[in-house]
């Protein structure tokens, strides 16, 4: 995110007049590691660094850091929460706020994060991962069964017609419950969920995805048999890459090799992994899948009483 100068300016002015010197050092640390407010100010180690002074030289860096709105995020805590017994009363923290909104995000109060707002934009890392850095995620992938079947009875062209329909109703489900479009290559894709709750968002969003395709089947779709889909959601350690490099870690390899050997059309498995994390109404709909030597996993399809 590209802060302007108004922006650094409320900051610098909302940090000078909440803290003292050195909390305010406390506060970069928390942000920069093992910084030093004299050297960058230039001020020598005998000399107090004004307030004002030290703001402004701890919010331009976190900024240049491509730290902002982790910064803000910790400000809210502080008020919200408190550092150490104390919770502080950060003044102009909803003019910021306001101003962050502005340029396109939403404070998430449940991971307490700025994110994209999606109804503005939509980007693959949410704005907020970093390069190179590891995030824990939860990942759906989504193939359609039978698709070298279909091509070859169909035709190239109204199948891809049909896969991009499918595309298209699995990307707004999905982004309904923030997340992301990571890849779409024919007749499935891989879609990425972080931040808080992320395997229970994955799930759920997967399991409207599915009922979704059913009533696309019993209504819209052109192919008299309808398309039949499989998914699979799994979490763990994923290093993101702008490149998309991390689509052949361990943990995307492992969630495609669980889909090729057990999944099944119209039904969403899951790794024992993501079961314990569900919401008990919805981890009680799926059924134990024996898978030996994969560990645990885990299926629930539409079922009809």
């Amino acid at each position: 995110m590209r802060v302007k100068a108004r922006l650094r300016t409320l900051a610098a002015r909302a940090l000078a007049e909440s803290m003292d010197v050195k909390r305010m050092i406390h506060v970069a640390r928390r942000m920069l590691g093992n910084y030093d407010l004299h050297q960058r100010t230039g001020f020598p180690p005998s000399v107090p660094i004004p307030n004002k002074t030290a703001a402004r030289q701890i919010v331009d860096d976190v900024a240049d850091a491509d730290l902002f709105l982790d910064f803000v995020g910790f400000l809210v805590s502080l008020e919200r929460l408190g550092m150490a017994g104390r919770r502080y009363k950060i003044p102009r923290l909803n003019a910021i706020i306001t101003e962050i909104i502005d340029t396109g995000y939403h404070y998430d109060d449940v991971s307490g994060t700025f994110v994209e707002d999606c109804a503005i934009r939509t980007t693959r890392n949410w704005g907020v991962l970093r390069e190179g850095e590891s995030y824990v995620m939860a990942f759906l992938g989504i193939d359609v069964t039978g698709n070298s079947r279909l091509v070859r009875e169909y035709g190239r062209d109204d199948m891809q017609r049909i896969y991009r329909a499918i595309r298209s109703m699995a990307t707004e489900r999905v982004e309904q419950r923030n997340g992301r479009l990571w890849s779409w290559e024919g007749d499935g894709g891989l879609y990425a969920f972080t931040f808080e709750e992320q395997n229970q968002r994955a799930v759920i969003a997967a399991m409207e995805v599915l009922h979704e395709v059913l009533l696309y089947n019993l209504a819209a779709c052109p192919v008299t048999e309808g398309v039949h889909i499989r998914l699979t959601v799994h979490c763990g350690a994923a290093e993101y890459r702008t490149d998309g490099s991390e689509l052949k870690g361990e943990t995307v390899k492992h969630l495609w090799e669980v889909d090729r050997r057990f999944g099944k059309s119209d039904t969403l498995t899951v790794s024992a992994t993501i079961l314990p994390t569900l919401a008990p109404p919805v981890a009680e709909r799926f059924v134990r899948l024996s898978a030996e030597g994969d560990g645990d996993l885990f299926t629930y399809a539409v079922r009809f009483a």
